[in-house]
């Protein structure tokens, strides 16, 4: 297995790396500002809701392929060692390509059955394929040291992010999603820019991580505009949302199977 020397840790401590300390504890502030924040009350009602084969919301179902394909294709290629990863931080690795294929399990699930219970099974992995994106960012580019020091405790704060939800939405149905909204908007923010401010000796995989990202942002903007998508195509924005959030994840792949014939 072909090794990426990750950034130098003693090179961290500059004005860079007091913006990004200074982005995470204005988000962390302004995340207990806000509090609490709730889902849109329309929430599980998707635009298309067409039955098909007896599975109730088919495409919102069947759309979750992508994710389950791009997973087995890295986990294949990952156990294989036809990816180029840092061998002390493979576990990372192999839990983002473990969290998207959770993620078509789980929101296959929560499609054919929405409601808070099935959404946690949704939730819970793409926090986790998020925490091991940002993680292996990090190594790769700021500092290894860093990122297994941070990687366990942001996974667990993923996943007691979502239950905090859960277990505030049991009462009255307005559960507060604050502190899962920071899982996905820290590493959104901070990935561009650990990107911009370290570069890496592998320029190919940073122009794929920066196209995942700009796919997952247009994933969301689909998801925005599921009434509208679905008005104009007939297919739903939320079901074009998870064709786009599984290409990112793919483009990811892409990026580290580019690195990886480069250095055979």
């Amino acid at each position: 297995m072909n090794k990426l020397p990750p950034a130098k840790s003693t090179q961290i401590y500059d004005w860079r790396y007091g913006l990004l300390v200074s982005v995470a504890v204005i988000l962390g502030l302004l995340t207990l500002l806000f509090s609490p924040v709730y889902q849109p009350a329309d929430f599980y009602d998707y635009a298309d809701q067409r039955t098909f084969a007896g599975i109730p919301n088919f495409l919102n179902v069947l759309t979750n392929l992508g994710f389950a394909l791009v997973a087995l294709t890295g986990l294949w290629h990952l156990y294989t060692s036809r990816l180029t990863i840092i061998p002390t931080f493979g576990q990372a690795y192999q839990l983002f390509f473990i969290g998207l294929l959770l993620t078509s399990l789980g929101s296959a699930v929560y499609h054919y059955q929405p409601g808070p219970l099935t959404l946690v099974l949704d939730r819970i992995p793409i926090a986790i394929s998020f925490i091991s994106l940002y993680g292996i960012v990090v190594a790769e580019h700021l500092s290894l040291q860093l990122a297994k020091a941070m990687i366990w405790p942001l996974l667990g704060y993923g996943v007691l992010s979502v239950n905090y939800w859960y277990m505030t939405d049991i009462p009255a149905g307005q559960g507060n999603l604050a502190p899962y909204i920071l899982v996905q908007l820290l590493p959104i923010i901070h990935i561009p820019m650990i990107l911009w401010f370290y570069p890496s000796a592998e320029p190919a995989t940073t122009r794929y991580y920066f196209m995942a990202l700009g796919l997952y942002l247009l994933a969301k903007l689909a998801e925005v505009a599921d009434r509208e998508i679905y008005d104009l195509l007939g297919f739903s924005g939320h079901s074009l949302k998870h064709l786009l959030a599984a290409g990112a994840g793919y483009l990811v792949y892409v990026g580290w199977r580019i690195r990886a014939r480069r250095t055979h």
